[in-house]
């Protein structure tokens, strides 16, 4: 037998709360430490490249500026201007900021002749100043190649998300925009670690993942196995399967401390319930045996063990429609004499070897019952007339060579009148039944007693 119930399995639950709380917990962390690296690291290099290019801005429109150069105004700023290379040096001071890590081969560090694809820079100040249609001015480590949009190409949308530049206009006196100052500062290493944690933090949730698996067998399997073994106790129980339980207890394999408190009151629950059922199997056969005796005693004569006449009618309630009926009603004669006589102990002796006679004559193929005092009936079915009238006077006969001994070692015989209602089709109730037969017995005492009378054979009333 399957049960089955609404409530959601243990082991999933467990299992599904780790890997996802784990999985929350990793894409939580690894949210907050992007926003965390998005938030702080492109504004501050936005700021840092708005401060260089203003600082540039401010160098070159000061209004010494052109004096301080040899020249009449910014526009006139060529490399070929007399303080242009003084200049020139002014502009890259701008680049102070740009730290690089030492790359050490052996004792000495590696010069720096590799350019912008260096690539352990904590970060880096990129600076491209443009008057007119002249370039004045591009950072080292910049490609010399290409205009300056394709130098600060970047080369994924990562680099250009931290990289992004900062441009600031060059006016004239009169106001008119008359260059560009490019500036950026971005972060190389640290935007390898966004991308490196981002990586890491998948690896971590695979890694947790397999170490929740490892640690949902390790720790909640025995758990589950022992409440599978505990649900599996309390199934037979209930199914009433406790032979086995009652011979060798509750047995865990493996279990925590908690289980097997558990499994020590189910223990007892066993045991106290092998208790209680050996007590009421010993309180049903009691009962068992009262009810035996109860239903002897309601049922059957105490003294003749012939059936009374309660148990009588229930047993031939069914057959009355069956064909060949007889209802045979004896009655001891003299029977009060004999009481008188011989006292009531002698009289009940005669009650007893009475009713041996009927049932050795009889044997189960009748019914046969003491209805009270001295008189007895028998019942049977399927009998021919011949039948019914030899088998009466047998009865009357075995009746009559009997001797009963009774106390005192004296023996006696008695007689009986005996009344026979039979039909051989008709269907009747048991009252008429009883009525002929009743008639015909008071016809066998009214002619001389010890006789056999069939109702119907001589002239009488039925009486009433």
């Amino acid at each position: 037998m399957k049960h089955k119930t609404g409530s959601p399995s243990l082991s999933r639950l467990i299992r599904h709360s780790m890997n996802s709380s784990t999985l929350f917990t990793i894409l939580v962390f690894a949210v907050i430490v992007t926003i965390l690296l998005s938030v702080v690291i492109r504004p501050l290099a936005q700021l840092g490249a708005q401060l260089v290019a203003h600082s540039t801005m401010r160098e070159m429109t000061s209004p010494a500026f052109p004096e301080n150069h040899g020249i009449d105004r910014l526009e006139d700023l060529s490399p070929a201007a007399s303080g242009f290379e003084r200049w020139w040096k002014t502009v890259e001071r701008q680049e102070v900021v740009n730290y690089r890590i030492p790359v050490i081969d052996g004792d000495e560090p590696l010069a720096y002749d590799e350019g912008r694809e260096m690539p352990r820079a904590l970060h880096t100040v990129d600076i491209v100043v443009q008057l007119g249609d002249r370039e004045l001015y591009r950072s080292a480590y910049l490609s010399p190649e290409g205009t300056a949009e394709e130098a600060l190409r970047e080369r994924n949308w990562l680099y250009d998300y931290f990289n992004k530049p900062y441009l600031a206009s060059i006016l004239n006196d009169d106001g008119q925009e008359i260059g560009l100052i490019t500036a950026r500062i971005y972060p190389p290493l640290l935007v390898e670690i966004v991308g490196v944690t981002a990586v890491l933090m998948l690896l971590l949730g695979l890694v947790c993942f397999y170490v929740n698996y490892l640690l949902g067998k390790w720790l909640i399997g025995p758990l589950l196995l022992s409440l599978g073994q505990l649900r599996n106790v309390f199934r037979r129980l209930a199914d009433g399967d406790v032979d086995e339980l009652f011979n060798k207890g509750v047995r865990m394999d493996r279990s925590y401390s908690e289980i097997e408190e558990i499994a020590v009151e189910a223990g007892r629950i066993i045991d106290n319930t092998k208790m209680y059922m050996e007590q009421l199997k010993e309180k049903n056969e009691e009962l068992e045996a009262q009810k035996k005796v109860l239903t002897h005693q309601a049922t059957i004569d105490g003294l003749t063990e012939l059936n009374n006449r309660r148990h009588f009618l229930e047993l031939i309630g069914g057959r009355l429609g069956e064909p060949g009926l007889m209802l045979m009603l004896l009655d001891i004669d003299d029977f009060k004499r004999i009481n008188d006589t011989y006292g009531h102990a002698g009289g009940d002796v005669i009650l007893e070897g009475f009713a041996s006679v009927l049932k050795e004559s009889f044997g189960g193929k009748a019914v046969v019952g003491r209805f009270g005092g001295e008189e007895f009936a028998v019942f049977s079915t399927l009998l021919s007339e011949e039948e019914m009238r030899s088998g009466a006077e047998r009865l009357r006969a075995a009746i009559q060579s009997a001797v009963f001994d009774l106390p005192g070692s004296r023996s006696i015989g008695v007689t009986a009148s005996i009344g026979v209602a039979y039909a051989p089709q008709n269907v009747l109730t048991f009252e008429e039944l009883y009525q002929q037969a009743d008639a015909a017995l008071y016809a066998s005492k009214r002619t001389g007693k010890n006789r056999v009378t069939v109702f119907g054979e001589s002239p009488f009333r039925l009486p009433g």
